[in-house]
């Protein structure tokens, strides 16, 4: 026989269901049909159009990942098995999920990372986007963040200050608060002072992270980095040259207006650089805004080398995309 009573109990618990999904539909109706609302206003109730609110906190949901990953890895990770792991906490793409399954299989030694650009500038409530945040964050990194912009430093500082896992770093003494970490720096950064800098703030010789993004400059400053020798480099390249081009625009101020860019040098014009001081290109994010460089003593046995033309040819997108998307380089590019 069967048990009425439970079955009764299913079908009022299903009936509830329906009815608490039909009132959120109605509510939902409601909201898009006030006129009042702008296009602005409707984005923000779609976390994929706003990046406020995407789940960026649940750190045990990634340990979760980065065991399953050091059970089930193979030996020599390659490309697809990196970009695959791509996912987005704080990052503006799936490069968060990239630097977790790289460190992951490599390991770590000091977790301290070194970004140089970031902002909360796509952020309504202040948060950071950026890729060193999930590692802060979520998984107990340290590190120094450099910014030109005073009004993006004071929200980072604000965000670092009052964040669980991060607050603790951060102090108020005779009414003015100190930062331990993440350090906050309120610098424009040059070709001239990056090592300056990076001795100033008692960086890592040797940090795990090292990720640059200052639009336009970034590969000035790399040719003159010395300071230190991080173990992961993460850039900028622009994609629209696929991997044809070997160039670098120095000049951007001048130029940039010309451009719809996601980098001021090319992919192969970054590989020609970090590859003769001892990198290897090892993965390309999904969107081919950032390229992943893995010093060699890391990478040997570890990872695959990967070829900049594997970036295109193996994308759903860009290896069938229209011809016409992709550019050669004007007057305003130097080659390298």
């Amino acid at each position: 026989m069967p048990d009425l009573d439970l079955i009764s109990a299913q079908l009022d618990e299903a009936l509830q269901a329906i009815k608490s999904l039909t009132e959120r539909q109605l509510h939902f109706e409601k909201i898009l049909l006030d006129k009042s609302l702008s296009p602005t206003d409707i984005a923000g109730l779609n976390p994929l159009l706003h990046r406020n609110f995407i789940g960026n906190a649940d750190a045990a949901q990634q340990k979760q990942l980065i065991q399953s990953w050091q059970r089930y890895s193979p030996v020599v990770l390659k490309h697809a098995d990196l970009v695959g792991s791509g996912f987005r906490a704080f990052s503006q793409n799936d490069e968060d999920g990239i630097l977790l399954r790289l460190f992951s299989h490599i390991g770590h030694t000091n977790r301290y990372v070194v970004e140089i650009g970031s902002n909360c500038s796509d952020s309504d409530v202040g948060i950071p986007e950026n890729l060193s945040t999930n590692l802060l964050v979520n998984h107990g990194w340290h590190g120094t963040i450099f910014e030109l912009d005073a009004t993006e430093c004071s929200r980072m500082r604000y965000f670092f200050a009052r964040t669980a896992s991060t607050r603790h770093y951060h102090w108020t003494r005779e009414g003015m608060t100190e930062y331990y970490s993440p350090i906050i720096i309120q610098q424009a950064v040059s070709p001239q002072n990056i090592n300056s800098l990076l001795m100033t703030a008692n960086a890592e010789p040797e940090p795990d992270l090292f990720i640059i993004d200052i639009d336009g400059g970034d590969y000035a400053v790399m040719e003159e980095l010395s300071a230190i020798r991080p173990r992961v480099i993460v850039v900028e390249f622009e994609k629209r040259f696929r991997e044809h081009y070997s160039v670098v625009q120095r000049d951007r101020e001048q130029f940039s207006r010309r451009w719809q860019q996601s980098g001021a040098a090319s992919l192969t014009a970054w590989i020609a650089l970090l590859e003769s001081r001892g990198y290897t290109l090892c993965t390309v994010g999904t969107c081919c805004f950032n390229a992943f460089f893995v010093r060699d003593d890391v990478a040997e046995g570890k990872l695959a080398r990967m070829l900049p033309e594997a970036a295109f040819n193996s994308h759903p997108v860009f290896s069938v995309i229209d011809e016409a998307f992709w550019l050669a380089p004007d007057e305003s590019w130097h080659t390298i």
